[in-house]
């Protein structure tokens, strides 16, 4: 259990750290990018102002004396800077001049075309363009007179620097690793913590498990002792049962179930009068009718704590019988849960073989007879001849021993079963 608890958390911090790292290194990825993206357009526009100046300054003024000089001044601009590309278009969209570094018109050949979408815009405009590791910016800057109107427009290519992309992305990058060894350290961190905490749970859990099975000793204890002044029948019907389930191979859950329907199965006799309860003889009719009410009592008992939820089949069916002639419902074949189904054969086996008010302890021999006349007719007939195949056997260890022998033989059941 300890081992599987282990593999389960461990699996599931794999899974979470994996999941976080995807979610917050894409997050990191577009941050570093958004970041990168900002910086490259804050530096196109700083370098296009110079340019916009310039162009502002010939327009005011134009000659070809002026566009010499402005052409001049342009290609020593877009010497020193980032530029490749720059074209000056008048009001009408006429292109005055431009200035172009020498590897650039292979490179805006390659990159895409664009409309006159820009055109009729007033307002500054990049768009990103990606070539190979390079990251290049199609820049739009509107120029505008001292009255807000528009003169002119120029058009560049920005070429973003190699050192500025290759220092965003290896930033990105250690900021993406950091991240990742950030959530692996407190998954590790975590896993101790978690271990704790459930041992913590366990501990808390066994408690509770031993506090349960405690109030199940004490009610089963009230009820034998109302009934027979003993427990020995609860310890005998409830390892019979235990061992027919085990035979079944049923899941813990379901011999958990078992188990406290067994010991708890006359639990409504609490509700039956002592005049009925304990009378020597024969019931009369009315009286067993009476007496027939106890499932129904005990179901209503059960039925105020969940934790005895699992035993209310047992302790409402465990007098179906399969041919449909029991009570309280008068359930046939399987309708009658299969826990009520094992614990019959069990308790009638007992109640046969044990002294009682009304009667002496039948032999084994007469016991089994009784057992298999009624496969069929009380009994499943499948969980009948299981019992009869080993009933030797849980005779001598079960119905044969005292009652200390048989409650630490329970002791080990529930320890098993109720781990």
């Amino acid at each position: 259990m300890i081992n599987n608890l282990h593999r389960w958390l461990i699996f599931r911090l794999v899974m979470v750290w994996l999941v976080l790292s995807l979610v917050i290194g894409a997050l990191v990825q577009y941050l570093g990018h958004t970041r990168l993206d900002d910086h490259v357009i804050k530096m196109a526009k700083t370098e296009t102002s110079k340019y916009t100046s310039e162009f502002i300054a010939y327009l005011q003024s134009p000659s070809g004396s002026a566009l010499s000089l402005f052409n001049r001044t342009t290609n020593a601009l877009i010497g020193k800077d980032n530029l490749i590309v720059v074209e000056f278009y008048d009001a009408t969209s006429r292109k005055i001049t431009e200035a172009i570094k020498p590897a650039a018109a292979e490179i805006e050949k390659r990159l895409p075309k664009h409309g006159s979408e820009f055109i009729h815009t007033e307002e500054v405009v990049c768009e990103k363009l990606t070539m190979n590791q390079d990251i290049y910016l199609r820049v739009f800057v509107p120029v505008l007179d001292g009255r807000g109107a528009k003169i002119g427009y120029l058009e560049g290519i920005y070429h973003a620097p190699e050192e500025i992309v290759a220092q965003n992305r290896s930033h990105t990058l250690w900021s993406l690793i950091l991240v990742v060894v950030i959530i692996f350290v407190t998954s590790l961190a975590l896993y101790p913590l978690i271990i704790r905490l459930n041992r913590r749970l366990l501990d808390y859990s066994h408690i509770l498990a031993l506090t349960n099975i405690g109030m199940l000793k004490v009610l089963g204890s009230a009820i034998a002792k109302r009934d027979s002044d003993t427990n020995v029948h609860n310890f005998r019907v409830t390892l019979y049962s235990v061992r027919l389930g085990e035979s079944l191979r049923l899941p813990d859950s379901a011999m958990q179930g078992l188990i406290k329907g067994a010991f708890l199965h006359d639990v409504g006799k609490i509700a039956i009068p002592d005049a009925i309860l304990l009378k020597a003889g024969k019931l009369t009719d009315e009286e067993f009718e009476t007496m027939k009410n106890h499932v129904g009592h005990g179901g209503d008992i059960l039925s105020s704590y969940d934790w005895l939820s699992d035993a209310d089949a047992v302790v409402r069916c465990h007098h179906e019988r399969f041919d449909g002639s029991g009570y309280p419902a008068g359930l046939r074949g399987e309708e009658i849960p299969l826990n009520a189904r094992i614990f019959a054969v069990a308790d009638v086996f007992d109640a046969l073989t044990s002294k009682r008010p009304y009667k002496e302890a039948f032999g084994v021999e007469i016991s089994v007879g009784i057992i298999r006349d009624n496969r069929g007719s009380h009994f499943d007939p499948a969980i009948a001849d299981l019992f009869l195949e080993q009933v030797e056997v849980l005779y001598r260890d079960i119905c044969r021993e005292d009652e200390p022998f048989l409650h630490s033989k329970l002791e080990g059941c529930i320890k098993r079963y109720f781990r």
